[in-house]
């Protein structure tokens, strides 16, 4: 194939499909996170504390990595030069290589208008065993996610790239275009295949490993669990890296694979089931432990808390009517002195505060601290809440242990309607 027909099939075709979802959803979240002040300050505050982090890792490459230059390793860096003069890239990344501990990875970035990419040594070492061309595939590589402004895009568009799948299909694509760009850049589809290779078993050993054989474990290493792992990833599996190649640059001359997807919705469909289950047996560990004291005291953290308690806040009325049938004590206090009906109100349950009270719930009783129902109701600005309890006898001249009536923190409120219902 010609070297101009290859270089306008670069980009991965699924690439293209991926950014359009990630960034319909990116923009639907902006729209939405912006209409709310909230929203405004979680985005600059997520905004803020990337930029913080990132500068201070930044800061500390820049210092301790060796910088590449026509000073420092010059051969490596005329090559990169020209590799990224050949992509067009109009400024050459400032190139960065730092102390891996045996770790082989590379990555770009961006910080204040300036492309990096940054090369673990582990990597860079092999310029010195003569493998030049595989270093310049990562490098490349590299080059081709600035090209491409993937690193950019990443920043703008992540609230997709929280989504499940979503995002990480698109940054997949990502990685499939890089490859291609950096095989066509540095003009050897061999070191391209050996670069990856390498990333998988090390700088060591890569040159022995029979390639073909390694390209088939797509066929053998299959299932649910493999499946979802690369469903999960930010980047492809490197044998399906390395078929991905083939296919692209010596499409004739490669063995066609294809993945089995039987054990795959096999472990789907079990891994559903048994969350189903586990689903299923949870929800009834939990209904059950709802009709024990224990329940609340435990999980809810408050002593003496019922289950009558628990039913008025979750405004279970049939709990509650079954509870209250049973014998359970409608005035029975927690440690705080709150009974039932101010859980009710607490939580704004009209039907279980109404129930309570039909049944013989005394409106003015008060907890430890003085507090009635009908001041919860206001503190919560309840105006239904607050004419139930007045319809049922609530006294609104109750003074708590700071001497204040429910009008009093109303007043302090300024809630008007509630005022009105509660003038002295």
């Amino acid at each position: 194939m010609e070297a101009h027909t290859l270089r306008d099939r670069l980009v991965y075709p699924k690439e293209s499909i991926y950014f359009a979802f990630v960034a319909l959803f990116s923009i639907v979240s902006y729209i939405f996170l912006a209409f709310s002040i909230i929203g405004i300050v979680i985005i600059l505050t997520l905004i803020l504390v990337s930029l913080l982090f990132h500068g201070i890792m930044m800061g500390g490459i820049r210092r301790n990595g060796v910088r590449i230059s026509e000073k420092q390793f010059p051969e490596i860096y005329e090559k990169a030069v020209m590799t990224a003069k050949e992509m067009g890239l109009q400024d050459l990344p400032d190139i960065y290589v730092i102390e891996s501990e045996g770790v082989l990875n590379a990555f770009a970035t961006r910080f204040f208008r300036r492309n990096m990419v940054v090369l673990y040594s582990g990597i860079f070492e092999l310029v010195e065993r003569g493998a030049e061309k595989e270093v310049l595939f990562v490098l490349a590589h590299e080059f081709a996610h600035l090209k491409r402004k993937h690193v950019i895009i990443s920043l703008l568009l992540l609230p997709a790239m929280w989504v499940p799948f979503l995002g990480n299909a698109y940054l997949r694509a990502c990685e499939y275009t890089c490859d291609r760009y950096a095989a066509f850049y540095i003009k050897s589809f061999e070191a391209s295949r050996d670069a990856l290779t390498m990333l998988a078993i090390g700088k060591d050993l890569y040159p022995k490993v029979n390639k073909q054989a390694y390209m088939e474990q797509l066929q053998t290493e299959t299932g649910f669990f493999v499946w979802l792992n690369e469903k999960l990833s930010t980047h492809p599996h490197l044998p399906k890296r390395i078929y991905a190649l083939s296919k692209f640059f010596a499409n004739e001359s490669t063995v066609e694979l294809k993945e089995p997807k039987g054990r795959v919705w096999i472990g789907a469909a079990v891994s559903v089931l048994s969350l189903t289950i586990l689903s299923g047996g949870l929800w009834f560990g939990f209904k059950t432990l709802e009709k024990m004291d224990l329940w609340t005291e435990a999980v809810m953290g408050i002593e003496g808390a019922t289950a009558l308690m628990n039913a008025a806040s979750e405004n279970d009325t049939d709990m509650v009517h079954t509870l209250l049938t049973d014998g359970a004590d409608i005035e029975e206090t927690d440690a705080d002195g709150t009974t039932a009906l101010h859980w009710a109100v607490s939580y704004g349950q009209y039907d279980s505060a109404a129930l309570l009270l039909e049944s013989g719930a005394n409106p003015n009783v008060i907890d430890n601290y003085q507090t009635s129902p009908l001041m919860s109701a206001v503190f919560n600005e309840d105006i239904e809440m607050a004419a139930l309890l007045l319809e049922y006898g609530a006294d609104p001249a109750v003074k708590d242990a700071e001497g204040y009536t429910a009008y009093d923190y109303a007043k302090d409120f300024e809630n008007i309607e509630l005022m009105e219902i509660l003038q002295p």
